[in-house]
């Protein structure tokens, strides 16, 4: 998982991965050696001049890098023209009233080039190419000839794409994915993003455009000499289709407001380190029926030193926590849960990955739960938990994914090589044999292999349509793994499939997508702005070497393999127009419309907390 900017700027990005490359073994060839070998080569560029302190990777990495001093100009500039970006995103979210126009053409001027040429930020052709309830999706058939001259032709185009979003403030968002030095001046490429949504109607906009700019003159920032379109996407909706229902579910329980209302901030003061608890959420919950009342519940695993909850839904909607009665509300730090039926009686029991143990408690059929095995140090760094009867005998199994912490790598900062990593914690698939007793049956089935990968989820499916469950495994720092079941004995094709997905593998979904009868496959990545911009430049290139383009990819973001049904899949990502998902964590298919083809949902997001620039 790539640190988030405010921790890691551009330039270091650039030095991490051009490292990574450095040490990375062959294509096809598993990195060879002592791990720390390999970590001394990749911190190689991020040694500190003679005479300064000695820093870990972690601690190099957490400076506030100075590109200047790094040397990376382009940097530079995009800080430069971020600024820019700043100020045009928060004119458009003001209304767009044409005295405003007027003033905004004033304002404009400040670093806006008198000679200024550039196109309507609205195509003069937008077509409908879906009309689907509750969703109407228009785009430009060929790009705006009309031309703006000038800060205030700039500020028309401006006001005319203000004027789709109505009234109101709209939230937009302006990413610098590209930057390419010139004679004279220099370009960027610029994702738009707005969108606002209120009562009976919501408006989307996403579009690219290129700019030109001035390089700064002493004294000065750049100046934009032009900006064209180079493509738009509108979506207009009768209303959401969701709404935010969490405190009208949950809110009357003590839990919710003493427990989940304080937020992350306000618990990590008050906790002891010794309780683990992280900064970041990777906990998960589980739905399913507790108490047999045919009213789905919910399982939330909650951060380090606090207790889980159990929330049993009431018949009105809202719901009630009964973790302590229920037995289930353990302070151990929680990755993940699944409700599911372990030993075949009918009801839902609970399975929770604590960090160094797997609880598994039995369900009485009301709700209750005892603990029936405590299995300690399967991984030594869970992430996931999935589900499937993988040998066909009845019984439901348990594939438990592991982070980081293999035993022969402690110490290790983290991933080797960054892109390829091989020094991640093993994966574990346990055996039911009945009575809450599971068995390691990992290497028995052939799942230790290509087995080291920081993994952060699993899907099941049925991908070659022979009547067994084959297995996905996203990883975050190296390939990815599919791994076909063949009678219970398992063997990694992800190769030869076309699906290890070189990126920061956070998720996976199976879903038929085009309705042909063979399982596809989405998988949440990374999308970074800053990734883009750099590692498409000719100074990363020389660095990364023959590790360019895969170090490109994971910058790209979430990927959709078409299953050809012939053993292989096929990236079709970019022309389904799927890769955004910013930084994607998990993805489901779900028919959202009700016109039987499944519809993408992707989870993003990363830190939310009390300060406004946080992500």
């Amino acid at each position: 998982m790539i640190p988030p900017p405010s921790i890691l700027r551009a330039p270091a990005l650039a030095l991490v991965l051009a490292g990574a490359a450095a040490c990375a073994p062959p294509a096809g060839e598993q990195a060879a050696g002592d791990p720390r070998a390999l970590l001394a080569q990749e911190i190689a560029p991020l040694a500190l001049p003679r005479g300064e302190r000695p820093s870990t990777l972690a601690e190099r990495l957490a400076e506030n890098v100075d590109p200047a001093r790094d040397g990376w100009d382009t940097e530079v500039l995009s800080d430069a023209v971020g600024e820019r970006l700043k100020a045009l995103a928060q004119h458009l979210q003001r209304p767009a009233a044409a005295e405003r126009t007027e003033r905004l053409a004033a304002e404009l001027a400040a670093w806006v080039d008198p000679g200024f040429a550039g196109t309507a930020l609205l195509p003069a052709d937008l077509r409908v190419v879906q009309d689907d309830a509750p969703f109407t999706v228009r785009r430009g058939a060929s790009p705006p000839a009309t031309t703006r001259r000038g800060p205030a032709g700039l500020a028309r185009a401006l006001a005319e794409l203000a004027e789709v979003l109505g009234g109101g403030e709209p939230h937009v968002k302006l990413k610098l994915v590209g930057i390419e030095r010139g004679a004279t001046d220099f370009t960027t490429e610029v994702r738009y993003e707005a969108g606002r949504a209120g009562g009976e109607h919501a408006v989307q906009q996403t579009a690219r455009w290129r700019a030109r700019w001035s390089y700064p003159a002493a004294g000065g920032g750049p100046r934009l000499l032009g900006l064209e379109l180079l493509r738009y996407e509108e979506v207009e909706a009768g209303g959401a289709l969701f709404g935010d229902c969490t405190a009208a579910a949950l809110g009357a329980d003590p839990s919710y407001r003493r427990q989940v209302l304080p937020g992350i901030d306000h618990w990590l003061p008050r906790v002891s380190l010794l309780a683990g608890m992280s900064l970041v959420g990777h906990h998960g919950l589980a739905v399913g029926d507790a108490d047999g009342d045919g009213l789905e519940d919910l399982y939330v695993c909650d951060a380090a030193g606090l207790p889980n909850r159990l929330y049993l839904q009431n018949a009105d909607g809202t719901a009630r926590d009964v973790a302590a009665a229920a037995g289930v509300d353990w302070l151990e730090p929680s990755s993940s849960a699944l409700f599911v039926d372990l030993d075949g009686d009918g009801d839902q029991d609970l399975a929770v990955a604590t960090r160094r143990r797997l609880l598994l408690s039995e369900n009485d059929g009301g709700g209750r739960f005892t603990l029936r095995a405590s299995l300690h140090d399967v991984v030594t760094s869970s992430s996931s938990l999935s589900a499937a009867d993988y040998d066909q005998d009845g019984d439901l199994d348990l594939y438990l994914c592991a982070y980081d912490g293999d035993a022969q790598n402690q110490g290790l900062p983290g991933p080797v090589p960054y892109h390829d990593a091989r020094n991640g914690g093993a994966n574990v698939l346990l055996a039911n044999g009945g009575d809450f007793r599971f068995a390691d049956a990992t290497a028995a089935a052939g799942l230790d292999h290509n087995n080291d990968r920081f993994s952060f989820a699993a899907a099941w499916e049925d991908y070659d349509n022979d009547g067994d469950l084959d297995l996905y495994v996203a990883n975050d720092f190296g390939r990815n793994n599919l791994y076909e079941n063949d009678g219970g004995r398992f063997t990694d094709v992800a190769a030869r499939a076309g699906v290890e997905d070189v990126a920061a593998g956070m998720s996976a979904a199976w879903g038929d997508y085009d309705r042909d009868g063979w399982m596809d496959l989405y998988v949440s990545n990374m999308f970074s702005a800053a990734g883009n911009r750099i590692a498409y430049q000719r100074r990363f290139a020389d660095a990364a070497r023959e590790r360019a383009a895969d170090l490109q990819r994971m910058a790209r973001g979430n990927t959709l393999f078409r299953n050809a049904g012939d053993g292989r899949f096929d990236d079709v990502s970019l022309e389904a127009g799927v890769t955004m998902g910013r930084w994607a964590w998990g993805s489901r298919f779900a028919d959202l419309t009700n016109d039987g083809w499944p519809d993408l949902v992707v989870a993003n997001g990363y830190v939310t907390g009390s300060e406004p620039a946080d992500l």
